[in-house]
């Protein structure tokens, strides 16, 4: 909830409690976040995409737009390592490269380990 409503480029962490704004400040602090200032960001952001095989609705965590790529970051409580997430996150990867022909890389967030993996670059 805290990740889904909290401003990223501004965040105010005081009246969080201690055990959840430790979590959060990791999180703030990983690499994939150094350059948030220069993103366009957006949180639960909601798709749909629409062909002539199929519809797909996805709701993607966290999306940094830069000028020149995309970041997609999708948290996960602690399991990053399910295959289907990556099938999941690479749906989002292609919708968005599509959208906006940039380039887009994807990751998986375990908010519990505080750690993050690349599912596309």
């Amino acid at each position: 909830y805290y990740l889904e409503t909290l401003d990223i480029q501004n965040p105010d962490l005081s009246n969080i409690e201690e055990n959840y704004r430790k979590k959060i400040e990791s999180f703030l602090n990983i690499d994939l976040l150094k350059n948030i200032r220069e993103a366009k960001v957006y949180q639960e952001y909601e798709f749909i995409d629409e062909n002539d095989l199929e519809e797909k609705h996805g709701v993607i965590d966290l999306m940094l737009e830069y000028t020149d790529y995309i970041d997609i970051i999708d948290y996960k409580l602690k399991n990053i390592d399910d295959e289907a997430y990556n099938k999941q996150l690479n749906g989002y990867k292609n919708y968005m490269e599509k959208l906006t022909n940039k380039k887009v890389n994807v990751y998986l967030y375990s908010i519990i380990d505080e750690k993050y993996k690349v599912v596309s670059e």
